[in-house]
């Protein structure tokens, strides 16, 4: 069975899970005031986090985008001045393609 860590419910339930025996020694010591601020913080954590790499990956995406954008605009202009170049020149970009 797969947890859902996309939803609250499914971190809250995941980390309760996973983290028993710490919390259970979290709460012995200093009550469950302390144990739920900690769940907080934790689920705050895991939320920024991946806020972060939604993000990251977006911008990740885009660069990529221009990227191959430049590459082809690169290219195309290759092509379109391969006409202007000698036979030497020629001869390099057939060899380089291979």
């Amino acid at each position: 069975m797969s947890v859902d860590l996309k939803t609250k419910e499914g971190r809250d339930k995941f980390l309760k899970d996973n983290l028993a025996d710490v919390l259970n020694g979290v709460n012995d010591s200093y009550g469950p005031v302390l144990v739920d601020e900690l769940l907080r913080r934790i689920d705050y954590t895991i939320t920024e986090f991946n806020n972060e790499m939604t993000s990251a990956f977006e911008l990740l995406k885009e660069k990529d985008k221009k990227r191959i954008e430049a590459f082809e605009k690169y290219e195309a202009e290759v092509i379109e001045n391969n006409s202007e170049l000698n036979a030497w020149e020629k001869k390099l970009n057939e060899t380089e393609n291979k």
